[in-house]
């Protein structure tokens, strides 16, 4: 028979331990967000914290900002491997790579040979994030109908250009982690570039006015005295008039661009603005595109027992479209060693 101060003890023990859990989970959580803070106004301005109370006011848009870098994260693909064995059988690598030796100085990128020279791993798998831009060009091409072969048929194709290797761990959970970091960065840096836009457009008014209203002293009546009585004197008057019109559509202009922007304090009520919505800064979309083994693009009701369909992640920047990203694995045999790489140099300048 239990003990009933036994079991009471035990559930206030168990629930004491929840608590402990979670507090400290929460206390982490916070962390995040206040070094999260921090690095956000290192990177877009940092006067805002000679602000009171700028860590309160981007509490909640920084937090919203860390959860969905988080979600982009999770939602890249991979980790596919990049295998120079299995280009010509792999749509992706194909795609990617015009030559399977290609591989090779694609995963020897900087940050893939830093972290290498970092970490005391000799052999196994490396894992990055890859990032290039599709690239769609239409051409006139050969296809084989049945037993005739057709000439000048349109075709589209797709290459991936800007090809780059970054963000290398050991596992595909540190990579992840350090996307969400680098995606946190971009949240905050086009959220600045958005203001600096702004502010540019300020100072672009502001010297315009500057000049027109030189312009208008130049063609004053008064700095001409009596000569406006001259036969050119109405013109001369019409002119400034028009000037006059000017300087006053350029004042609106600036006093509507300085809405929001005319204070450090409307600095940082604008950046909290578009961090609370991260998805109009940065979005990624899945993408599809089936490809033969000419990397010609296919159609899902085509029936070509050649073709295969490769999937990517791309993301955008309102409607410009970016580069697709994909997580990839390779063995650390495949780094082009410094040796090749110098003897490559060598070989470019002595050509």
């Amino acid at each position: 028979m239990s003990n009933p101060w036994q079991d009471l003890s035990a559930f206030v023990h168990d629930q004491w331990s929840r608590l402990r859990v979670r507090g400290a989970r929460n206390q982490l959580r916070e962390d995040a967000i206040r070094n999260a803070i921090e690095r956000a106004v290192d990177l877009a301005n940092p006067r805002i914290r000679g602000l009171n109370g700028y860590r309160r006011l981007l509490r909640e848009p920084i937090a919203r900002c860390l959860d969905y870098s988080e979600e982009l994260a999770r939602r890249v693909p991979g980790p596919v491997r990049l295998n120079r064995q299995t280009w010509s059988e792999d749509a992706l690598l194909n795609s990617l790579f015009g030559d399977p030796s290609r591989i090779r100085w694609a995963v020897s990128s900087a940050d893939c040979r830093d972290y290498m020279g970092k970490t005391a791993l000799m052999t196994g798998d490396c894992y990055a994030i890859l990032l290039a831009l599709p690239v769609f060009r239409h051409q006139l091409g050969i296809e084989l109908n049945g037993d005739t072969l057709q000439r000048d048929i349109a075709q589209t194709t797709l290459s991936f250009d800007n090809i780059e290797v970054i963000l290398a761990a050991g596992n595909p959970e540190t990579v992840r982690a350090k996307t969400a970091g680098a995606i946190m960065d971009a949240l905050v840096e086009f959220a600045a570039q958005e203001i600096g836009r702004q502010q540019a457009r300020i100072e672009e008014l502001q010297e315009s006015l500057r000049i027109v209203r030189i312009k208008q002293k130049v063609v004053s009546p008064a700095a001409h005295g009596l000569e406006i009585l001259r036969d050119d004197g109405a013109a001369h008057t019409t002119e400034y008039q028009i000037i006059g019109n000017e300087i006053k559509d350029l004042e609106r202009a600036l006093a509507a661009a300085h809405q929001g922007l005319a204070t450090l304090n409307d600095y940082l009520d604008r950046f909290a603005a578009l961090l609370r919505t991260p998805e109009t800064l940065i979005a990624a979309r899945p993408e599809r595109t089936r490809l033969d083994r000419m990397n010609v693009v296919r159609q899902e009701r085509e029936e070509d027992p050649q073709s295969a369909e490769i999937e990517y992640l791309r993301a955008y920047h309102g409607e410009r479209a970016g580069r697709m990203v994909l997580m990839v694995r390779f063995a650390r045999a495949e780094l082009v060693s410094d040796q090749e790489r110098l003897t490559q140099v060598e070989r470019f300048f002595s050509a």
